[in-house]
């Protein structure tokens, strides 16, 4: 499944207009095309990843359809669809995001699971950013929480490093890298995956994020 903070390194490289906006209802879009598909330090592929996304919001509530392919031999599976729905919003320097995530998977077909999602942000400066993430699977009966610290160096160029653990006999997890912004709607990024269980891994990924309405 998707990493919960995959999509740090995007948001400081590039940030679609309107992307942000909570008052009327938007629809954005994307893809990303990454050397491997990383998922908290285990490949989900074996080489390159396309990624695909839409996203819905109004007033706050907000529909994600996200994509990718996978390797069969690593996850049983030859593609990954995941569907999120959550509300999130800001008060002041504080932001917050709560949703439940659904993955599936194609050939074979399979409705996987399922995790309440919560993200609690921080950013005391424009430049500076906080945010700690949990992810609960009620049936597998875990908790995957991460922190990540964003620090943009100008309004091209960005730095981010997480660290994460999974509760119950899991694993616990680390990326660092940066992002650059080419312009308004494409950026590039590079960052270390990592786990204490396997070796790391090096992961480029050229994103965009685009408004559709």
């Amino acid at each position: 499944m998707r990493n919960l903070l995959a999509a740090s390194a995007l948001a400081l490289g590039v940030a679609a207009p309107g992307l942000a906006s909570a008052q009327d209802l938007t629809v954005t879009g994307g893809f990303s095309i990454v050397s491997r598909y990383v998922s908290n330090g285990f490949d989900q592929t074996t080489g390159a990843a396309f990624q695909p996304w839409v996203e819905a919001e109004y007033r706050g509530f907000y529909l994600n359809l996200w994509a990718s392919n996978t390797a069969k031999s690593l996850v049983g599976s030859g593609a990954e669809i995941d569907v999120t729905v959550g509300y999130r919003g800001e008060i002041g320097k504080f932001s917050y995001d709560v949703g439940y995530a659904r993955y599936y998977y194609k050939n074979p077909s399979v409705n996987c699971c399922g995790e309440q999602l919560l993200t609690l942000g921080y950013a005391p400066t424009d430049n500076l950013a906080f945010s700690l993430a949990f992810a609960r699977d009620p049936v597998a009966d875990y908790v995957d929480t991460g922190l990540t610290v964003d620090v943009a160096l100008n309004d091209k160029f960005g730095l981010s490093a997480t660290y994460g653990s999974v509760s119950n006999g899991g694993v616990d997890y680390w990326s660092v890298g940066g992002a650059y912004a080419i312009n308004d709607t494409v950026s590039i990024s590079g960052s270390w995956q990592d786990n204490d269980v396997n070796d790391g891994t090096f992961v480029v990924s050229l994103d965009t994020a685009f408004n559709i309405r």
